[in-house]
């Protein structure tokens, strides 16, 4: 009974360590062709889909930059009626691998899309849905609001 046991615990034990490996060759193998995309798609691209997106404050919404990008919040009088997110990924291959990263199962997010270098983001309504001008002027004060 007890050799059977040992012997059930050892094939156990080599699966995981096979199975392990194996996950670790697939992860190297993933990150080394998304490498080599990132770098061939650096190599084609075209200005216009590698320029900055301008954002700024007007009379329908209020631009927030932060280190990865904006935040936009667009609002008719007091009330907000759009929230979105710019992140800037730097080059349109990364914004595209990022985008498929952030679909997967984020329940804030209405729509997700790639706009050259970045990855736009709408959030759902229940996101600003309660929020005014003036509250998310006061939440976002420590970032720089753009303004032209």
């Amino acid at each position: 009974m007890k050799k059977r046991l040992i012997t059930l615990i050892t094939i156990i034990l080599c699966l995981f360590l096979v199975t392990g490996c194996g996950l670790q060759n697939d992860a190297e193998e993933n990150i080394e062709t998304t490498n080599n995309n990132t770098a061939e798609a650096a190599e084609t691209n075209t200005s216009t889909e590698s320029e900055k997106i301008e954002l700024y404050s007007d009379n329908t919404k209020i631009v927030f930059k932060n280190a990865s990008g904006s935040l936009v919040f667009y609002y008719s009088g007091e009330k907000i009626t759009k929230y979105e997110a710019y992140l800037d990924y730097q080059t349109p291959a990364l914004a595209q691998y990022a985008l498929s990263l952030i679909e997967k199962d984020n329940s804030t997010i209405k729509k997700a899309s790639a706009n050259g270098r970045y990855v736009v983001i709408e959030y759902n309504e229940s996101e600003y849905e309660n929020l005014t001008v003036s509250e998310v002027r006061a939440l976002y004060s420590y970032l720089e609001e753009s303004q032209k």
